[in-house]
């Protein structure tokens, strides 16, 4: 049986103080010399709570990273949003899936399928699961234990509709920052993603 956990009360209080406390220029800085492609609806979200995480994990102790696809070697089956490595053991201690979407309740209902699914995926298929990252992040089935926590997260109020943890931004202001964010780059006032 699959061993799956939500995170502690402790560690909740810890986990939901974000530095940008909806101050949308605070959370532009944080993101334009990223050279992120912004072009995907959830990509901003994604990147700032890459953000978050970098205030509670030391990247001397952790490897912060994401946008990792797992397949059993033929098509890609899913991906990863949020994955917290230990620098020191090569060990995943933590995954998440962060959906900023309109029906928040809908949006958790996915991300704790696409979770189910990689967990049922990594007990099955442990020798032929497969990992790919866009950025130069390598990991193997056998560095994630079955009982590693995962997390959900969205935009601000969603909480209340039961993810795990909130970014301190709302829907709208996600939405605006990634136009922001997409009008810099285009200007050339920010770097463009790399492909």
């Amino acid at each position: 049986m699959l061993k799956t956990f939500v995170l502690s009360g402790l560690f909740a209080v810890i986990f939901s103080s974000f530095a940008f406390a909806g101050d949308l220029n605070a959370a532009f800085d944080s993101l334009k010399n990223l050279g992120t492609n912004f072009e995907p609806d959830g990509a901003v979200c994604e990147e700032l709570e890459k953000v978050r995480l970098g205030q509670i994990y030391p990247a001397d102790k952790f490897l912060i990273s994401g946008d990792i696809e797992y397949s059993t070697g033929k098509e890609t089956i899913g991906e990863l949003d949020t994955v917290v490595i230990d620098r020191s053991t090569g060990k995943v201690v933590l995954l998440g899936e962060v959906k900023c979407w309109k029906n928040m309740e809908d949006g958790l209902m996915k991300a704790k399928s696409q979770m189910l699914r990689f967990f049922w995926n990594l007990e099955k298929h442990p020798n032929s699961l497969r990992f790919t990252s866009y950025g130069d992040t390598n990991i193997t089935a056998a560095q994630v234990p079955l009982n590693t926590p995962f997390y959900t997260v969205g935009p601000q109020g969603s909480v209340a509709q039961g993810a795990t943890f909130e970014l301190n931004l709302t829907l709208k202001e996600t939405q605006h920052l990634r136009m922001m964010l997409l009008k810099c780059q285009q200007n050339g006032e920010c770097p463009s993603p790399q492909y």
